[in-house]
């Protein structure tokens, strides 16, 4: 029996771009690949879709994805775009709750996505500019005055969207940006307290318009010991925003619903092979359903990733994908549960040239390859009579 007999395995190694889903075919395919947990529906249905609809007016605020790379970040959020730009994307929604309740926002914004790459520019620049780009393709061109010439920057985005409203009394306007966190790192403490100040506006403009703001950040903003020096701007920040975060619950759920899915009959399959080896492990006798699901991913492999800080990009879904797809072939051993589990990713460290010259890793490495060494040496020779 080889592996490819117990899991129906689709690999995950695209790498998703937010402004894929300014196409509208490709926003539908990204809306039907994208597997919702349980955990992530309750954040969709109690947190997102009443933040962004605008026809019950409320306390609105902004919202932050908050998911490392690779873990769903930028599919995530091109499905709530999309959902909200085209109305007929709420159709290819696999959970019928989300679909349900994602009625109130499905169709009714025009969408601004941006990625932020390389720039020097104000975070108030920068947007204001694609703003200004994407009022003009609508139809409802409006100029935002020079930052040295106003007293803030709700005015004149209120009056911004006043002038949409004119010509889409039934819309709202959508500005998405991704990889915010990289942009905000790289700014100097003056620069990075006016861009927060700009930030917490377009938090505070929700609470008044039809305009949302939605950003994705790799790890959480508000918490993050990097920006301790500016606490208090984020204090201010923190008040206008809510946070979605993409956990490890979240991540196991795609695993096993979509990269390693599996139908009832894999999964007796699975339960019969992994059974004689419960009272040899503590952990796959209390947690066997898991096992199942995730099979040959061991459970503690998504756990273990999440503290691996020495890689920053360490895109846990790709790196599963290319586990598996080296193993589909082979045989499952009789012997042994013939699980992938985190000393897997040993082979990724010393094999990747830019986490080699990481400080501190190429001494471990280094050390490691020393002890491997004697241990060969001392042990798999032959005794010498």
């Amino acid at each position: 029996m080889r592996y490819r007999d117990l899991v129906q395995f689709e690999a995950i190694e695209t790498i998703i771009q937010l402004r894929d889903a300014d196409r509208q075919d490709a926003a539908q395919h990204l809306v039907e690949t994208y597997v919702i947990s349980d955990r992530m529906a309750e954040q969709l249905i109690d947190l997102v879709i009443p933040q962004l609809q605008f026809e019950t007016p409320k306390d609105n605020k902004g919202v932050l994805v908050v998911g490392n790379y690779g873990t769903g970040k930028s599919h995530l959020m091109s499905v709530i775009s999309a959902l909200a730009e085209y109305p007929d994307a709420i159709k290819a929604l696999k959970h019928a709750d989300v679909a349900e309740k994602a009625g109130a926002i499905a169709g009714k914004f025009k969408v601004l996505r941006v990625e932020i790459g390389g720039v020097t520019g104000s975070l108030r620049d920068i947007l204001l500019a694609e703003l200004e780009t994407a009022l003009e393709s609508w139809g409802t061109p409006f100029k935002f005055p020079p930052a040295d010439q106003i007293t803030n920057n709700k005015n004149t985005l209120i009056e911004a969207v006043a002038v949409f409203r004119e010509k889409y009394p039934d819309h709202g306007i959508l500005l998405v940006v991704d990889e915010l966190l990289d942009y905000l790192r790289t700014r100097e403490q003056r620069a990075l307290i006016l861009d927060l100040g700009f930030l917490r506006e377009l938090g505070e403009v929700a609470a008044q318009t039809p305009f949302r703001f939605l950003g994705g950040v790799q790890e959480t903003l508000f918490d993050n010991p990097r920006f301790s020096f500016v606490a208090e701007q984020l204090r201010r920040v923190r008040d206008r925003f809510e946070q979605v975060r993409i956990a490890r619950e979240d991540i196991a759920f795609v695993v096993s619903h979509r990269l390693l899915k599996k139908n009832n009959q894999q999964r007796a399959q699975i339960r019969e092979h992994l059974r004689p080896f419960t009272p040899l492990y503590k952990q796959m006798a209390e947690r066997l359903d898991e096992f199942v699901e995730l099979f040959p991913i061991h459970p503690s492999y998504i756990e273990t990733f999440e503290r691996v800080y020495i890689a920053e990009k360490r895109e846990v879904l790709k790196t599963f994908s290319l586990a598996m797809r080296g193993l589909l072939d082979s045989d499952v051993p009789n012997d042994q549960p013939g699980l992938i589990s985190y000393d897997d990713y040993w082979s990724s460290i010393t094999e990747n040239p830019s986490l080699r010259s990481l400080e501190g890793v190429t001494q471990v490495i280094e050390k490691s390859a020393l002890l491997e060494g004697r241990i060969q040496n001392a042990y798999t020779r032959p005794n010498l009579l």
